[in-house]
């Protein structure tokens, strides 16, 4: 990862209100929108692709990554990763020396989230970086004052989501050759 990660909030005014459905049904980004909004941050900011939770949210609908009344399928991430020509893994080995090496290496990592302190049930996060200490930055689509904070890796991996499918809950990101 060359520049800054961008940041992205689902529930900017500017897209909040905005449809994330498909065939007429009735959900917005800032009600289901965490999926598009976490991959818009990583497009966004590990390619030249000009993109936001919006344009994101109806790529993914128009690709068939809604899911109703859960927001994404988990398939998201790696259709998404690969649909904007990123390298995408499902991380198997959940350590923190892992997601360490991971972002130190210029990865991103979308963690799907359990109960805990990011949700009550499933919600996508990024993520993002390292701080000296070893602990994570993220980038949570939901909130802006997580996002400010670092996380204890274990805290995180114990949070995960018990999800197993398409890759869930850890995917590694990167740009092609890295």
């Amino acid at each position: 990862m060359n520049k800054q990660p961008v940041s992205y909030l689902q529930t900017d005014p500017r897209w909040a209100k905005k449809d994330y459905s498909a065939k007429g049904e009735k959900t917005t980004i800032g009600a289901s929108g965490c999926g598009p909004t976490a991959m818009a941050i990583a497009v966004a900011t590990m390619t030249d692709t000009d993109t936001d939770p919006a344009k994101m949210a109806a790529w993914a609908a128009d690709h068939g990554y809604w899911a109703r009344r859960s927001g994404s399928y988990h398939s998201i991430v790696r259709g998404t990763a690969q649909g904007f020509g990123l390298e995408v893994q499902a991380v198997t080995e959940r350590t923190p020396e892992r997601l360490r090496d991971i972002l130190s290496s210029g990865g991103m990592v979308v963690a799907l989230m359990g109960r805990g302190h990011f949700t009550d049930g499933g919600h996508f996060i990024l993520l993002r970086g390292t701080t000296l200490t070893g602990e994570i930055l993220v980038a949570d689509p939901n909130s802006l004052e997580r996002s400010l904070e670092s996380w204890d890796p274990q805290l995180i991996l114990d949070e995960l989501s018990s999800a197993r499918d398409n890759g869930a809950p850890l995917w590694a990101i990167y740009t092609p050759g890295t």
